[in-house]
């Protein structure tokens, strides 16, 4: 939740007065720990390779990117990659419903290559090596091709749905006309025959309408982009098989991980502070925070001592060089031997400790409980 809103609500429910401000540095300090946690176990991971942890019968995997506000007007993509445990596909009305449940999100604000190895600890976590099925459902950018490539070839293929229906949208959209209900009806039964017969017959549809429109680029370039994806369009064989056909996991945790925190209204981020807030989100919508907490507690614990010890050690090299450095005077500089005698003090007459007699010009000699007090009264002499 926003950091004021969280402020309020640990002094509304524990009585905590926490500042905003407060929140912010706690907020980003525990994040970065966690983050800063889990690039090294990336790193160990690629460098020591240890063996996979078991999977499941059958995992889908989706990865996409959305875009957040940065300061000075800037936005940047931040990359998410879902992972989804698939269940059995259930046909309502000549449709295959396909459910998928312990979802995870791995999200970063990094560039394609960076993200293929950092995502190396959830793929390790949810044991993506070991899992007997493994679908890939992404869109067709070339970057989500390497990535699936790098972490498990054998994969399923799928493009998209929504994403194949786009390309053939356009298509009807320049053919007849944006809008029209021409383009509506023909973009319509298109994809309709794509989903339950297969790609096969549209291609070959688009290759014939490229005789009476040569000129139409849109036509061509979407008719490149779908022949080369053909087989990740086989969408009647995947739904047969269970799997799911669009990424809608991913769109949802764009939407549940990334939007709903880092996109809200008026919110601009530091480049160098999305990361951090990101890790956390992730623990908290896949719902791991009592397993990870612990983790981030212990790194915070243990940058709190490495800071210590770091600053201990600049203390003693800064005495030791103090200690060691030679106090010498060029000898083109002339010295002098100056006398200086300190000023006169008079000297103080020490402070009696005790009870004192007070003068005789006191105040209290003239007093009657003075007299009474320090001259023995006549009556008493007598």
């Amino acid at each position: 939740m926003p950091f004021q809103q969280a402020a309020e609500l640990l002094g509304d429910m524990l009585g905590l007065q926490v500042s905003k401000a407060q929140m912010v540095r706690c907020t980003e300090a525990a994040g970065e720990a966690y983050v800063n946690l889990q690039n090294k176990q990336a790193d160990r991971i690629e460098r020591e390779a240890p063996p996979a942890l078991p999977g499941s019968e059958k995992l889908v995997m989706s990865a996409d990117g959305a875009m957040v506000p940065l300061r000075k007007g800037e936005w940047a993509e931040v990359k998410t990659l879902a992972i989804g445990e698939v269940q059995p596909a259930v046909k309502r009305q000549d449709e295959w419903i396909v459910r998928t449940r312990r979802l995870s999100y791995f999200s970063r604000l990094v560039d394609a290559e960076q993200f293929e190895h950092l995502t190396l600890v959830e793929m390790h976590r949810r044991g993506v090596e070991k899992s007997r099925q493994v679908a890939a459902v992404m869109d067709g950018a070339d970057w989500l091709q390497s990535f699936v490539t790098y972490h498990r070839p054998d994969a399923v293929r799928i493009l998209d749905f929504a994403h194949a229906g786009q390309r053939i949208g356009q298509v009807g959209q320049a053919l007849f006309g944006e809008g029209t209900p021409e383009a509506s009806q023909w973009i319509g039964e298109r994809l309709h025959r794509l989903k339950h017969e297969g790609p096969q017959e549209i291609l070959a549809e688009l290759r014939q309408l490229q005789q009476p429109h040569p000129s139409l680029e849109i036509l061509a370039e979407n008719l490149a982009y779908l022949e080369k994806r053909e087989a990740q369009m086989r969408y009647p064989q995947f739904q047969e098989q269970g799997w799911p056909i669009g990424s809608g996991m991913v769109e949802s945790g764009n939407k549940l991980v990334v939007e709903a925190r880092l996109k809200g209204a008026g919110m601009h981020w530091e480049r160098g502070n999305v990361n951090a807030m990101l890790g956390l989100r992730n623990i908290v919508c896949s719902d791991r925070w009592s397993q990870e907490w612990p983790q981030i507690v212990a790194q915070l614990c243990w940058q709190a001592r490495e800071r210590r010890k770091l600053q201990r050690e600049i203390r003693q090299r800064a005495k030791a060089a103090n200690q060691s450095k030679p106090q010498e005077i060029p000898s083109s500089v002339e010295t002098y031997e100056l006398s200086v005698e300190p000023p006169e003090v008079p000297p103080q007459k020490p402070k009696s400790r005790g009870q004192t007699k007070p003068a005789a010009n006191h105040p209290w000699r003239h007093s009657p409980i003075g007299r009474a007090r320090y001259e023995p009264s006549k009556i008493a002499r007598n």
